[in-house]
């Protein structure tokens, strides 16, 4: 994603054009109240018939924005631990992400046949599956974490989705060899330390079939932080740091900070798949997504 923008065969949206007709947003933009004006779009102004909407959509998009669909809510400490406590902010930026991998999935090509399995590795509370699985109505999803809460929630409350189960800290999961057609994982690759990042590559692998397509988040050189100003040139050198620090309220103490270059990513990652392509920006306008594919 490029200057605020999901960039994707799939639709056509004039983002200048609609800022400049519809200035609230535009100011709601700029003040990071709406990661853009797509995203403002599709959460709010296609409901509001905003003048510079889109002029071509996919179907699956179309279906849910003209459903009545809804996703049922965590409680608050479990939205704190995936991103926010506040309701409105937690449904907008899942929705996001949500669309972000339905494009990435349309637009590389990825054959999801009804009864296709698609994994949410690092599902949380049910954040992106509970949107995800409304375009995919006809692909069988499943959601792993090792939040066990999260995970208890998710199979007491949005069990109709799919299969909710625990995984460990490290491999192995319980599914068979070859046996996903799509997997994604949202702010996990983002928290490993390097040699669990191997292990996990390693166990993603395995599990996905032949041409299966991955699309895994992680923290770009754009996120590093200003402060971490001493660890920059080891970061630059090596392409990779794990930065410790307090780390995530109800998760083990490993869950931390992780950050990637490019160059770290198409060297060590293409040991276990094809990379097709690193989005940047490509999760609500702040993760790089890496496209992969088993070849």
């Amino acid at each position: 994603m490029l200057d605020n923008q999901i960039t994707s065969p799939l639709i056509s949206f004039d983002e200048q054009k609609y800022l400049e007709l519809n200035p609230d947003v535009a100011s709601a933009v700029i003040k990071g109240e709406f990661l853009s004006g797509l995203y403002h779009y599709l959460s709010y102004g296609y409901y509001e018939n905003r003048n510079g909407g889109m002029i071509k959509i996919d179907k699956k998009l179309q279906h849910l924005l003209d459903s009545t669909k809804d996703i049922t809510l965590p409680p608050s400490h479990l939205r704190i631990r995936v991103h926010s406590e506040d309701i409105s902010t937690y449904k907008s930026i899942g929705k996001a992400v949500a669309f972000d991998i339905h494009f990435a999935i349309e637009a590389y090509g990825v054959d999801l046949a009804k009864d296709s399995r698609i994994l949410d590795f690092g599902c949380g509370c049910g954040r992106v599956i509970s949107w995800l699985s409304y375009l995919y109505e006809g692909s069988r999803f499943y959601g792993t974490d090792i939040d066990k809460e999260a995970i208890s929630w998710c199979r007491n409350n949005i069990s109709e989705i799919g299969d909710f189960l625990v995984n460990e800290n490290s491999p192995p999961f319980i599914y068979p060899d070859d046996y996903f057609s799509c997997i994604y994982s949202i702010s996990v690759f983002t928290h490993l330390p390097e040699d669990m990042q191997f292990e996990w590559l390693k166990e993603l692998h395995r599990v996905t079939k032949k041409n299966g397509l991955l699309m895994l988040s992680i923290h770009g050189e754009q996120l590093f932080p200003d402060s971490y100003h001493k660890a920059k040139k080891q970061f630059i050198e090596n392409g990779f740091f794990y930065s410790i620090d307090q780390g995530t309220d109800g998760l083990p103490d490993f869950y931390q900070t992780t950050f990637h270059t490019e160059g770290y990513i198409k060297s060590e990652w293409s040991k276990f798949f094809k990379v097709v392509d690193i989005i940047k920006n490509g999760v609500a306008n702040h993760q790089d997504l890496v496209i992969c594919r088993k070849i």
